[in-house]
């Protein structure tokens, strides 16, 4: 019972989540004239992605205001909720003055095969998100963000974590689940991203290619965004507005008759860049597509408003307040404000060591250039296109294949095709008395979709079973949890007595977010430890004096550094200890 009323709370809080995103993204697009499309599906996750940007930007809109709180949270709600009971009136409405019932699904065999490939990759991503928060950058700074916006209820500048310039549309969400049930809501709204573009990404493929193009892509791309359907980051979320915004700019160009999906499109857009600065790169190519096909002045003023509207406040502000528009990224050009030259230095050699190539399962995608099918339908040279361009930018800037995340779903549509499309070619060439007759042929297919199915059938069971083991039900196996993943998390919330404490870290960030906050203590910006490394024991404890500091928590490691001085007794006195950290009262002169 503990773990059904623990799934209730959850998963039941996203589904009413979800039912507020699809009232105002309905809502949003009738008022667009956005053609309905003939698939529902599609349809259906477009204006959900749509509605949680536009509960975004009233988020946004509450935080700026000093208003975050949970009283104007459940007023938002009850207006989304009430969108989306006229939403369910006016289609039941419209279906009587029809006089027809609503076309029933069919499915064929075939396809009920493909799309229990699906189902299978689609398991593990519905555990992991179940599980508290554990990975470094949700604890470094995603998490502790969003619980200091919770906690004030306004849009701070918390300057003691990392990147406090950066957009954070997508983390007004966590900040939003954390007032309304905890963290591992924050989770869900993640993992509802990624599960929002597999559902795009399969209705597309089927309308464009089939049920195996489309549940090869799908399949594909749940598999490779697994490890973060559990964590509070926002690389889903930032491909999600991506691909949203792709699709909404496709639609429009088959129609251009009403403006409503490039309104979309744009404020998809804008979206992903308040939600993270890589997504900028993507604007020079929505701008040279517009252009090539529309010039008018009240069309692009109409883009460029839906684009501004989720993500300027971000920009201004940081151009306001620092001088730097993109903070710290653009310190070179805008002058410097937190961060040195060292730290930006140190920040793009940190890519340069973690620079790497797309999975392997994407480098079909390559051939797809080289084949005659990718020319003829406009839908994939479109596609070609997009992802040509996204990975030349790409290739010449990070290098990072979690950069590339947004474009993993059209990589995998592509790479798809091309394997399907060299099978295909393969079996046209085979001799004659090979898999003859047809029926042979057709058994060895059917053969071969079930031993995929089995496949990856066994990778989901293992990737749950381990994903299960990290879900905790109650609070006493939070702390089990938590305690085996994080070895020092006993130790940080000891410092939480007395209260009051001003604390220096040295080298655990992924701690911040179970740490008393605020926490000083960084690698980049004003409390970098790289200032304070060589100072020796005596110039440690008297700098953190002089800068107000009582306590310091740090990595062994780290500690070797100072604890070999003979005076080091003199200036700390160890507190408590856990496995690699130990924290220390800094002693008065």
């Amino acid at each position: 019972m503990t773990e059904l009323a623990f799934l209730q709370k959850f998963y039941g809080s996203l589904l009413l989540l979800i039912l507020a995103f699809w009232g105002l993204g309905l809502t949003a697009l009738n008022q667009l004239k956005a053609s309905r499309q003939d698939d529902r599906w599609l349809h259906g996750a477009l204006a959900i992605t749509l509605g949680m940007g536009l509960f975004i930007l009233a988020l946004q809109a509450l935080a700026v205001a000093g208003q975050l709180t949970r009283p104007a949270l459940f007023v938002l709600l009850i207006v989304s909720w009430s969108l989306a009971l006229w939403q369910f009136v006016r289609a039941w409405r419209q279906q009587q003055a029809a006089g027809r019932p609503a076309a029933a699904v069919t499915w064929h065999a075939h396809e009920l095969f493909w799309l229990w490939l699906v189902i299978v990759a689609l398991a593990p991503t519905l555990v992991a998100p179940l599980a508290p928060p554990q990975q470094w950058d949700e604890l470094m700074y995603h998490l502790p963000h969003a619980s200091q916006w919770a906690a004030s209820g306004t849009l701070t500048v918390n300057e003691w974590l990392r990147f406090p310039w950066f957009p954070y549309n997508y983390d007004l969400l966590y900040a939003a689940a954390l007032l309304l049930k905890g963290d591992v809501l924050a989770h869900l709204l993640h993992a509802l991203a990624g599960w929002l573009v597999a559902l795009i990404t399969y209705r597309m493929g089927v309308r464009y290619t089939g049920h195996a193009t489309a549940s090869l892509a799908t399949s594909a791309w749940l598999v490779l965004g697994g490890p973060l359907y559990g964590s509070a980051y926002i690389d889903l979320g930032v491909a999600l507005f991506l691909v949203t915004s792709a699709v909404a700019m496709w639609l429009w160009l088959q129609s251009r008759k009403h403006l409503g999906w490039l309104v979309a499109a744009a404020f998809a857009l804008g979206l992903a860049a308040g939600s993270k600065y890589q997504a900028l790169i993507y604007l020079p190519f929505f701008g040279a597509v517009l252009i090539c096909v529309e010039r008018r002045p009240k069309v692009w003023a109409a883009v460029v408003t839906a684009f501004l509207l989720p993500c300027a406040y971000w920009y201004v502000r940081n151009a306001i307040l620092t001088g730097d528009p993109f903070d710290p990224l653009g310190a070179r050009i805008f002058g410097y404000h937190d961060w040195n030259e060292w730290d930006l230095t140190a920040q793009f050699n940190d890519l340069k060591g973690v620079a790497n190539w797309p999975p392997k399962c994407l480098w079909p995608a390559l051939l797809a250039p080289l084949l005659p099918r990718f020319y003829r339908a406009p839908v994939w040279r479109s596609t070609m296109l997009l992802v040509a361009y996204a990975s030349i930018v790409w290739l010449l800037t990070s290098h990072y294949d979690r950069y590339l995340l947004p474009m993993f779903p059209l990589l995998a549509l592509l790479s798809a095709q091309v394997v399907l499309d060299g099978c295909a070619w393969i079996l046209r060439r085979r001799p004659q008395w090979v898999l003859e007759p047809r029926w042979v042929a057709q058994q060895l297919g059917l053969m071969l979709v079930l031993c995929a199915v089995g496949i990856l059938g066994v990778y989901g069971w293992n990737t749950s079973e381990k994903a299960l083991q990290s879900v905790a039900f109650t609070t006493e196996q939070r702390e089990a949890v938590l305690t085996q993943s994080l070895p020092a998390y006993p130790l940080v919330l000891k410092l939480h007595q007395p209260p009051g404490r001003r604390i220096y870290q040295f080298a655990l960030e992924n701690l911040t977010y179970y740490a008393p906050n605020p926490i000083w203590g960084e690698i980049f910006g004003p409390w970098r430890n790289h200032d304070r490394m060589l100072l020796g024991a005596k110039g440690l404890a008297l700098r953190l004096r002089a800068e107000g500091f009582d306590t310091l928590l740090i990595r062994n490691d780290v500690l070797g550094l100072f604890e070999h001085d003979a005076d080091f007794d003199q200036y700390f006195r160890s507190i408590a200890k856990a496995p690699g950290a130990e924290a220390f009262d800094i002693l008065p002169p």
